[in-house]
């Protein structure tokens, strides 16, 4: 460990060498000028911790050392010697820079007091100038970092009003940063909704974070969508000391949005009316109305108006699907009968199954409880399981539909694949009518059972098999299943088929948001 250096300033020899005894038997290193001159050379030519500066010199005294020193050198403390009777001087010395004071006669004691306290106040004094420095520094980035931001950033105090903006804001808002500091966050941040509704007002007054919210702010003379999240800040006490939000323009998003309704809109009318016109032109046909149909002409007739009741299907599930995702879909929920739904859902597809050579059994107990659904939907959800198990089943195998009241859901979380739902929304307590869908087709890997419910997503192995489909059956279901707040999973190794399970709450369940 490096020792610290001590500079003795003081003409008489007797007193310098008692000072540097004493300072050497506790451990520094001591080295002497003899008058203010040659301690301020001594001082520019090496290094020294302290110093210990007499007041009375020859040459130059130590007020006028005192003064010459470079007011930048935090890293040298003093401590000033003064005869008895002489403090007054000593003080006014201190307000110059000087640490402490010691007066002569003193102690060992008192000497080697005053020098350790005066360095340890001199290292905590550097030490909170290079922390003071990394913090300006760290400040410097943390400011050139937001304002580099593309997004608008508007930081308020806990009474609501502007402490920080960055660059974004300030274009978008038509304001300087200096110009905008103390104003209500309202006056600055002109919004289509009420003041108390902003995310940083939100934030002040909930102490939590206010996330994803949509509205549009005033900017440049105009109107502008915008997400906007804001959190909460707090002083080191824990005390809440105001907000910061963030504001994303997403003018880009709507524009999109809107290209989107538009091609459903296209959807909707450009491909579903021909559609209906060919199908009403093959049925003129297949009737025989335009002249004589032999049996293999019939048949193409009927596969092509087949055909065209599976795209108008697709165009519908497309439909719901985004709907669902838009916030559009209207669903009527009535207490209905689970078993029943699920019977004539069943029903539906008897004829299919004797003309594939597939066995449908259908296991459904007569006394389940009605529960909330919306009843043309939750028969959609059935029909499409029980699409895609006849799809991918072949001859002479089974197609098996079950279902039951399970009291209690302690068990399923187990069954339900990683990246089906986030963990903390498994369930794992509360009652649920619960249905299943087996079939003993070609499966699906493991691995592939956590995204099967995404859109236009199908295993490798379906894609590669004699069907094919658009993707879109099982999103549809999945959006059913979190408009009814219940869950949907499937469980499947290749080779041995896949069963899909759907759970539908008995009660209301608060943590899943449609």
């Amino acid at each position: 460990m490096t020792r610290d250096r001590i500079l003795i300033v003081d003409d008489e020899a007797d007193i310098a060498l008692i000072l540097k005894l004493q300072l050497e038997d506790a451990g520094y290193s001591t080295s002497r000028a003899r008058d203010g001159v040659e301690a301020l050379e001594m001082l520019e030519r090496e290094g020294f911790s302290l110093v210990l500066l007499d007041i009375k010199l020859p040459k130059l005294d130590g007020i006028g050392v005192l003064e010459r020193l470079d007011p930048s050198r935090r890293d040298l403390a003093v401590v000033m010697m003064t005869a008895h009777g002489s403090e007054n001087v000593a003080v006014e010395c201190m307000k110059k820079g000087a640490l402490d004071y010691i007066a002569k006669p003193f102690s060992a004691e008192d000497l080697l007091s005053k020098v350790d306290r005066a360095l340890e106040f001199n290292r905590n004094r550097i030490e909170v100038h290079r922390l003071q420095r990394q913090l300006e520094e760290e400040r410097k980035k943390m400011e050139a970092i937001l304002r580099g931001m593309a997004d608008m950033l508007v930081a308020v105090d806990e009474k609501g009003r502007v402490i920080s903006v960055n660059r974004a804001a300030e274009e978008a808002f038509g304001v300087t940063k200096g110009s905008s500091l103390g104003m209500p966050v309202q006056d600055l941040v002109v919004a289509d909704i009420p003041p108390h509704r902003l995310p940083c007002r939100i934030v002040l007054e909930t102490r939590t974070p206010c996330l994803d919210v949509t509205y549009s702010v005033r900017s440049r003379d105009r109107f502008v969508p915008v997400l906007s999240s804001a959190t909460p800040l707090f002083g080191a006490s824990g005390a809440l000391i105001g907000s910061m939000e963030i504001l994303r323009d997403i003018s880009h998003l709507k524009a999109l949005e809107k290209e989107r309704e538009e091609f459903v809109s296209m959807l909707t009318h450009d491909l579903k009316t021909p559609l209906t016109a060919v199908v009403g032109s093959i049925d003129l046909v297949r009737e025989g109305r335009l002249g004589p149909v032999n049996g293999e002409q019939k048949e193409y007739l009927e596969s092509a108006v087949e055909s065209c009741g599976e795209m108008v299907e697709m165009i519908d599930t497309l439909l719901d699907v985004y709907r669902f995702e838009s916030g559009k879909m209207v669903l009527a929920f009535t207490r209905e009968d689970f078993g029943a739904l699920i019977r004539k859902a069943s029903a539906s597809f008897r004829s299919l199954a004797e003309r594939s050579g597939i066995r449908l059994s259908v296991a459904v107990p007569e006394n389940l409880p009605a529960a909330p659904m919306d009843r043309n939907k939750v028969v959609r959800l059935f029909g499409n399981l029980l699409s895609n198990a006849f799809k991918f089943t072949p001859e002479g195998g089974e197609v098996e539909v079950t279902a039951e009241l399970l009291v209690n859901a302690g068990g399923i979380a187990d069954r339900i694949p990683p990246g089906t739902y986030p963990v903390e929304e498994i369930p794992r307590k509360g009652a649920f009518l619960m249905a299943t869908v087996r079939d003993t087709g070609i499966g699906i890997p493991r691995a592939a059972l956590g995204t099967i419910f995404d859109k236009f997503v199908q295993a490798k192995q379906r894609r590669a098999g004699k069907t094919k489909g658009s993707g879109l059956g099982l999103a549809f279901c999945r959006k059913v299943m979190d408009a009814h707040r219940g869950y949907i999973w499937a469980e499947s190794e290749e080779g041995k088929g896949i069963a899909f399970t759907v759970l539908f709450p008995l009660e209301s369940n608060e943590k899943r948001i449609p």
